[in-house]
């Protein structure tokens, strides 16, 4: 929330942090959520959702590469992928897939046609013009109602669905939730990878994460998650690949492994955060982190 010259994220209960205002860009209330753009001091052009921070134009790139990147990396190196993207945001989650030669289209869903047009006019140093690429087709509605209609199989469905809160409300919820990663598993090609952002991941905060991780593992039967620390978010941040091809293992890929498939992939020099040896990293754990995730 906006306290005179400063922004107080309050995400979490018991720690909130202070942004100083530069410049406040925007302030709107759309059909289904609190938008409010500024120019903050430490993190530029800065977007907060419903009063949580999004996204800043400083460091978006680590959150939207990790985001991405692994999922496409990992999975089979073959021209013209079908990608779904659930949330289209601000755009940068497709500006990340149109670095890759072999992705064919993206097809981007997004409840909140207001706020993507407000992402159009401000924030245009994270999209960087990808709602208007060819291979880019931008569709408004439920990602449910979607899921739950479509026909179609991709190659990698990208879950980035703003509030994760929204599925643990209870038992009529988690019905829900069940429901709703039942229909991705049934929109993925048969080696399809669902990836998605997960929540705070380290040894104090990792509630949503695990919940999410017992969660899917009755659904797919492999599993992993990895991490990187979101400057923005004052946290280090989970994701979480997920598919029914059993020989998933990213763990098992040395950085010799993943600099082929960058190279095959047409994205050498394209990334800012995901070298080879940082994206092996992002899937390793101190032994006490280790520890938990095994019992989840």
């Amino acid at each position: 929330m906006k306290k005179g010259n400063w922004y107080v994220d309050d995400y979490f209960a018991n720690t909130h942090t202070y942004h100083r205002i530069k410049k406040e860009i925007i302030r709107k209330k759309t059909k289904y959520q609190r938008v409010e753009i500024f120019d903050l001091y430490d993190f530029g052009r800065s977007l907060f959702i419903d009063g949580n921070p999004q996204s800043c134009e400083r460091t978006e790139w680590i959150y939207h590469e990790c985001l991405v990147h692994p999922a496409i990396l990992l999975g089979s190196i073959e021209k013209n992928k079908k990608i779904l993207v659930l949330g289209a945001g601000e755009g940068a989650t497709a500006r990340e897939l149109l670095k890759y030669k072999n992705v064919g289209e993206i097809i981007l869903i997004d409840i909140d046609e207001e706020a993507i047009e407000i992402f159009r006019r401000y924030l245009p140093m994270m999209h960087r013009g990808s709602f208007d690429n060819p291979k880019v087709r931008l569709l408004f509605g439920n990602a449910g109602d979607f899921l739950a209609k479509s026909k179609e199989k991709y190659d990698v469905i990208i879950s980035d669905i703003t509030d994760l809160d929204f599925f643990n409300l209870g038992a009529k919820a988690r019905k829900t939730e069940e429901k709703f990663y039942r229909l991705i598993a049934a929109r993925l090609k048969k080696d399809g990878i669902l990836a998605m952002h997960a929540g705070e991941l380290s040894c104090n905060k990792n509630k949503k994460h695990l919940h999410l991780r017992s969660f899917l593992k009755k659904i797919f039967p492999s599993i992993y998650s990895y991490k990187a620390c979101i400057p923005f978010f004052e946290n280090e941040w989970g994701f979480i690949i997920a598919s029914q091809n059993k020989k998933l293992n990213p763990r098992k890929l040395s950085e010799k492994d993943i600099e082929k498939r960058i190279a095959r992939c047409g994205i050498e020099n394209k990334l800012e955060y995901l070298s080879p040896a940082m994206l092996k990293a992002s899937f390793s754990f101190s032994p006490r982190l280790e520890k938990i995730l095994e019992k989840y």
